[in-house]
């Protein structure tokens, strides 16, 4: 996977203010917030857990490392099944997310250790693409965009999923693409994180869910996070941590720009 988009990307200038207390610092925590949000509202096991041992292995060591994970468990299966890998993808997004060619590969990478099929790997390089993209570019844009990276590698019927509105939403959340178009489904139109999450919300959904608070989240940043809002999410103080340890690696990715 590769192509002509990747190397204008990684050879773009890197401009998205990164670290903690920047706004990209803002949308991290947000998306951890959404995440725990979501799975909350599920009232089921939907992977945050593993989002935020993602997130604090890539906190420890600076990005993907396999040994690390697997220590962290995280070499095995979801407890919310397949579509739950999508969610373990989601902090290589916000940690990089102008350098496609290293969330392709980090995410691909961290579905692969599981076990995961090739679908579902191109589905988690769609969830973390996706959620790179929404810290700079509304919905629509920003499915078409990851649409068009995947174009030459996805499954037709992940592509399909990809297009808004373009097929039937699905009841339930044991397909990875299932999961991934029922949180595009639930993040379009919201303009708050739990509006994103009631979307995606209803029966034989976690996962769904739980993925599109993290999108919503990395989408709107902080700017529905109120004090009450925080207080109700479950482990709410550990995920804002994490969040500012990922941004403080994101800055060291990004380099400094010309004097």
């Amino acid at each position: 996977m590769g192509g002509e988009e990747e190397a204008r990307e990684a050879a773009g200038p890197l401009e998205l203010p990164a670290g903690p207390g920047t706004a990209h610092g803002a949308r991290i925590e947000a998306a951890f917030l959404g995440a725990l949000a979501g799975e909350r509202a599920a009232q089921a096991p939907a992977a945050a857990g593993d989002l935020l041992e993602v997130a604090d292995s890539i906190a420890t060591v600076g990005g993907f490392d396999a040994d690390d994970l697997r220590r962290r468990g995280l070499a095995g299966s979801s407890q919310a099944g397949p579509a739950g890998l999508l969610l373990r993808a989601i902090p290589f997004g916000l940690l990089a997310p102008l350098d496609r060619p290293r969330i392709r590969r980090d995410a691909y990478r961290v579905a692969a250790l599981a076990g995961a099929d090739e679908g579902t790997a191109v589905t988690a390089i769609a969830a973390a693409l996706l959620v790179a993209d929404l810290t700079r570019f509304e919905l629509p844009d920003a499915v078409v965009r990851v649409y068009q990276s995947l174009l030459e590698d996805a499954p037709f019927a992940l592509l399909e999923r990809l297009r808004l509105g373009a097929v039937p939403l699905p009841d339930g959340d044991d397909d990875p693409g299932a999961a991934l178009q029922l949180a595009i489904a639930g993040v379009q139109g919201a303009d708050q994180i739990e509006a994103a999450i009631a979307g995606a919300l209803g029966p034989g959904r976690r996962a769904a869910v739980s993925l599109a608070g993290a999108l919503a989240g990395a989408h709107l940043g902080g700017t529905d996070l109120d004090g009450a809002w925080r207080a109700a999410v479950p482990h709410a103080h550990r995920a804002a941590t994490l969040a500012a340890a990922v941004a403080a690696r994101a800055a060291e990715l990004s380099p400094a720009p010309p004097a």
